[in-house]
């Protein structure tokens, strides 16, 4: 299944997804030298994004997100792409400092279609999203 998005970092990715529907920021939820998101309390609280296709709903920004996603991508720990709903300006910011394919207002509901687990290909660049296969749990 293919969905259409809007650019906001040009690229291609894929992997699997880690879905969050709620929101995200690189200053205070990622932990950009292991990847795993490290605030307590959120719903990934532990979860690797490393290598990973993150969906969430908005970002919440602050000033050092940009340096947080260049430091991930750098450690090899930033996601392999993103899709949220809307990129705000920091967030925007921040995955073109580390150059993180990403994508957001998709046409339809992400979170009826993807899983966390399942497999998906981001071309940012085209701004399409494409769902290769779903988890079987």
């Amino acid at each position: 299944m293919k969905v259409n998005a809007c650019t906001v970092c040009e690229g291609k990715a894929e992997g699997e997804a880690v879905v969050c529907n709620g929101s995200f920021s690189f200053l205070g939820d990622l932990n950009p030298s292991t990847g795993e998101i490290s605030i307590p309390g959120h719903k990934l609280e532990g979860k690797s994004v490393a290598d990973k296709v993150l969906i969430f709903t908005y970002g919440k920004g602050s000033s050092g997100g940009p340096r947080i996603a260049w430091l991930a991508k750098r450690n090899g720990m930033a996601p392999s792409a993103m899709i949220c709903l809307e990129s705000e300006p920091v967030m925007s910011c921040s995955v073109i400092a580390a150059n993180i394919p990403t994508v957001h207002k998709p046409e339809k509901n992400i979170f009826n279609l993807i899983n966390a687990g399942d497999y998906v290909r981001v071309d940012a660049t085209a701004g399409i999203i494409e769902i290769i296969k779903k988890n079987s749990s």
